[in-house]
C-alpha cells in the first residue's frame, strides 16, 4: 500500500514488520473462519488480541434497530481486539470474517503486552493505537462534513461492494451506485490523485452479517 492511502481506514497499515508480528503470535492458536463467522462480538469480554494474517475481517457497531455503521475493513498483517481488550469493559463493537478462509491468530492480552515489552515495541504499538484514532476521528470527520460523493471519493476502494462501501461511510448503497456509475467520478483529477484504479467488476448484494452475542446471525440492515 502507497503512502497516499495510509489515512484510508479501508487500507489500515499496520505498525509492526512481519517477523514482529510472528515473534508476538509464536506459539499461539490459529483460527481458519469462513465467511461471516465472528471473531468477537458485542458484549463479549475479550481477553484476547487477534492478528489477520490472510482474508479480510469487518468491524462494525449495530442499534437496537438493526441499522448497521461500518467502523473498519482489515486486511493481512493487521491487529484487531487489542483495545478492547485492554479496556476490559464489555465489547462495543462486532468483528466478522468477510471472506471464506480468512486465517486469524489468537493471543492472550497480558501474553501479547508483556512480549511487547520484551521486544521493545512499545513505541510501534503506542503509534499504531494513535494511528487507528487518528484514521477514526477522520472518518468521523468525513462523514460529518462531506457529501455522498466526496466520502467516495476519500474510502473508495475496488475490493468493496457498494454495500460495504455504503455502511462504511454513512450513505446508502443507491446512493453509492450512483456516484460509481458517473463517468466523471473516474476521470476527474482528484479521484486520480488518490491513485485509485477501477475495475468493473459485478458487485453482489449484501453479504455481510451482524453476529450477536450468542453467535445467532441476524440479517443486514436492507439496502435503501
Amino acid at each position: 500500500m502507497g503512502k497516499e492511502q495510509s489515512f484510508n481506514i479501508t487500507n489500515m497499515r499496520n505498525f509492526f514488520a512481519k517477523e514482529n508480528m510472528e515473534k508476538l503470535f509464536a506459539d499461539c492458536p490459529t483460527i481458519t473462519l469462513k465467511k461471516n463467522e465472528c471473531i468477537y462480538a458485542t458484549e463479549q469480554i475479550l481477553t484476547d488480541v487477534f492478528w489477520v494474517s490472510q482474508g479480510m475481517v469487518e468491524v462494525f457497531i449495530t442499534n437496537e434497530q438493526g441499522h448497521k455503521q461500518v467502523v473498519a475493513f482489515h486486511y493481512p498483517d493487521s491487529i484487531v481486539g487489542e483495545i478492547e481488550a485492554l479496556y476490559g469493559d464489555p465489547c462495543g463493537l462486532t468483528c466478522i470474517a468477510l471472506k471464506n478462509n480468512t486465517v486469524v491468530h489468537k493471543c492472550n492480552i497480558e501474553v501479547f503486552f508483556n512480549r511487547v515489552l520484551e521486544l521493545g515495541l512499545m513505541r510501534q504499538y503506542v503509534s499504531m493505537l494513535a494511528g487507528k484514532t487518528h484514521t477514526n476521528v477522520l472518518q468521523l470527520a468525513t462523514v460529518a462534513l462531506d457529501d455522498c460523493e466526496g466520502r467516495v471519493r476519500t474510502y473508495y476502494n475496488s475490493e468493496l461492494t457498494h454495500q460495504q462501501m455504503a455502511e462504511l461511510i454513512g450513505c446508502s448503497r443507491v446512493q453509492v451506485t450512483r456516484v460509481l456509475n458517473n463517468p466523471n467520478f473516474y476521470n476527474s483529477e482528484k479521484h486520480l490523485r488518490y491513485g485509485k484504479r477501477f475495475n468493473k467488476r459485478t458487485y453482489p448484494k449484501n453479504t455481510s452479517a451482524v453476529c450477536a452475542p450468542d453467535d445467532a446471525r441476524k440479517p443486514a440492515a436492507a439496502d435503501l
